[in-house]
This record gives structure tokens, C-alpha cells and sequence, in this order.
């Protein structure tokens, strides 16, 4: 399973750093992280944005990341993060989940191909307009990361077990 957390990751970066998502490029400025990450306090504006968007959130933890801020959350028993500019605009909102919290067309399109694999975890990645799913799956052999976007899947990463 620990196998799975840098691929999944990767696949994220790969997503969010300039994919072409909807005949539309997505470009995420690369940040540097050093060290443990630092508490942050937010502005009203900030926070204020983050209530309307995210009614019903619990335990925010609020982080400073370059000049923005980040948040981590637990929503609809699912664990959240988001990205606010200074000026509170959301820059994305990411979900993980695993099978049972998947919509019924994304699991659809997933098990109609891979109908013998396991669905191990799930990231929704929502930027802009668009949502991306990444779905890790595995069988007896392989692992695959998976991206989901308006219908279409595509292989990201595909892992042999040894």
C-alpha cells in the first residue's frame, strides 16, 4: 500500500502542473516546501470564503504556502484540501476517498475496463471548471493509476508487483 502514496502523489503533480484537461491547459506554479509546514492565521476575507464554499467543515488546519494558504479538512467524512489566495479565491480544492464514496459514473467507467481490480483510493481535483478523478486500482499483478476527466480515462502510471 505504501507503494501506491508516491504514484498517487506523482499523479496529482503530474495532473495539476500543466496537463491538458478539457482542450484547456492547467499550469500551477511550481512551490518548494522546506521543513515542517508553518500554522497559518487567515484573514476574515479568507476565511470567510472558506466558510461559504465549504459549508460544514470541520477541523480546519491552515497552513501558509508560499503567498497563499492551504487547509486541510474533513467534509462529508472525507478528508479535504483547499488553496485560497490572500484575496480568499479558491485555486483548487482536492477529496480522498476510496470506492464507496466514488460517483456511480466514474466507478462505472473504471470497472467497465478493469472490472477484476480492486479500487484502492480515489483523489477528486477540482481547478477552475475542471474535475480530474485519480484512481489507484490494482489485481493479482499490477497497480494502475487512472485519470478520469469529462468521461475519459486514461493510464497514468502502471506499477508490476514482484
Amino acid at each position: 500500500m505504501k507503494k501506491l502514496i508516491i504514484p498517487f502523489l506523482l499523479s496529482a503533480l503530474i495532473l495539476t502542473a500543466g496537463t491538458k484537461i478539457a482542450s484547456a491547459q492547467v499550469q500551477l506554479k511550481e512551490v518548494t516546501v522546506s521543513g515542517a509546514p508553518t500554522r497559518a492565521v487567515v484573514s476574515k476575507q479568507v476565511s470567510d470564503s472558506f466558510t461559504s464554499l465549504f459549508k460544514g467543515a470541520e477541523a480546519p488546519k491552515w497552513f501558509q504556502a508560499d503567498k497563499n494558504y492551504v487547509v486541510d479538512f474533513i467534509l462529508n467524512s472525507q478528508v479535504n484540501k483547499a488553496e485560497f489566495t490572500r484575496k480568499g479565491r479558491l485555486v483548487y480544492h482536492m477529496v480522498f476517498g476510496n470506492e464507496k464514496q466514488m460517483p456511480v459514473d466514474i466507478r462505472t467507467i473504471v470497472k467497465s475496463k478493469y472490472f477484476d481490480f480492486t479500487i484502492n483510493s480515489t483523489l477528486k481535483v477540482n481547478i477552475d471548471e475542471t474535475s480530474a478523478w485519480i484512481i489507484n486500482i490494482e489485481d493479482a499483478s499490477q497497480f494502475h493509476v487512472l485519470r478520469v476527466v469529462d468521461g475519459v480515462m486514461d493510464v497514468l502510471d502502471t506499477i508490476k508487483k514482484t
